[in-house]
């Protein structure tokens, strides 16, 4: 999509905030991430998360597969925490992971087969999220992932293990950029678990409790609420 411009009041959001929605008219997916987040980790006020790829537009996963909204236009209904990486070259490139993923899926783009999304949003990856979790490991995430879609296969994120996943691979090809520059205990201080363990009630809580993030505040429609 075009990247909406206003002349709006807006500044709240920065490209690579991760943004986590309040509970909004919640469909059948979100009622079943919500029940199962009673018995997991983080309360269940949370369901749906996604990142910032400018200050009035989000990347997220849902049902239609990878989409990028407009904050000022389709989601200026929805009320986000935002969390801001105290890491500026993390968030740079977690969100550009998250656009360069965006424009692979977009129509015309490198990983579209036959005009089919090859990443669309997983059920399953939103069950396991809430389920036990498992330590985060130093791989090449970024190449894995795009020999697999450009050989015509598929990747399915869960929308909060999607955000996660972009900050992975960004602080991954730091330290292949310099190396040793972001070894695996600064990943692990970030995100200490793998991506699809990250539900978005549980995202909400581990940014609320971790030094590396600050959370900006309650925006809508791009502009802080609270």
């Amino acid at each position: 999509m075009t990247r909406a411009r206003s002349n709006a009041v807006v500044g709240a959001v920065k490209a690579g905030d991760i943004m986590v929605k309040h509970r909004y008219g919640v469909d059948a997916t979100g009622i079943a991430i919500k029940i199962g987040q009673l018995f997991s980790r983080g309360k269940s006020d949370f369901v749906h998360a996604g990142i910032a790829s400018s200050p009035t537009t989000i990347i997220e996963m849902d049902g239609d597969g990878l989409q990028e909204n407009s904050l000022l236009i389709k989601n200026a209904k929805y009320t986000y925490d935002v969390f801001r990486c105290a890491i500026p070259s993390i968030a740079e490139g977690a969100a550009q992971t998250a656009i360069m993923m965006r424009q692979g899926v977009a129509p015309g783009g490198g990983f579209n087969a036959g005009g089919t999304t090859q990443m669309p949003y997983t059920i399953g990856g939103a069950v396991k999220s809430l389920g036990r979790g498992g330590g985060v490991q130093s791989t090449d995430r970024v190449n894995t992932l795009l020999d697999q879609l450009l050989a015509g296969g598929k990747q399915a994120f869960f929308c909060s293990g999607h955000v996660v996943y972009c900050y992975l691979v960004a602080m991954e090809q730091a330290n292949i950029a310099i190396q040793g520059s972001f070894p695996l205990q600064n990943m692990q201080a970030v995100f200490g678990m793998e991506a699809r363990y990250y539900n978005p009630s549980f995202l909400h809580q581990h940014l609320s409790n971790n030094q590396n993030f600050t959370r900006v505040g309650k925006v809508r429609g791009g502009v802080r609420v609270g």
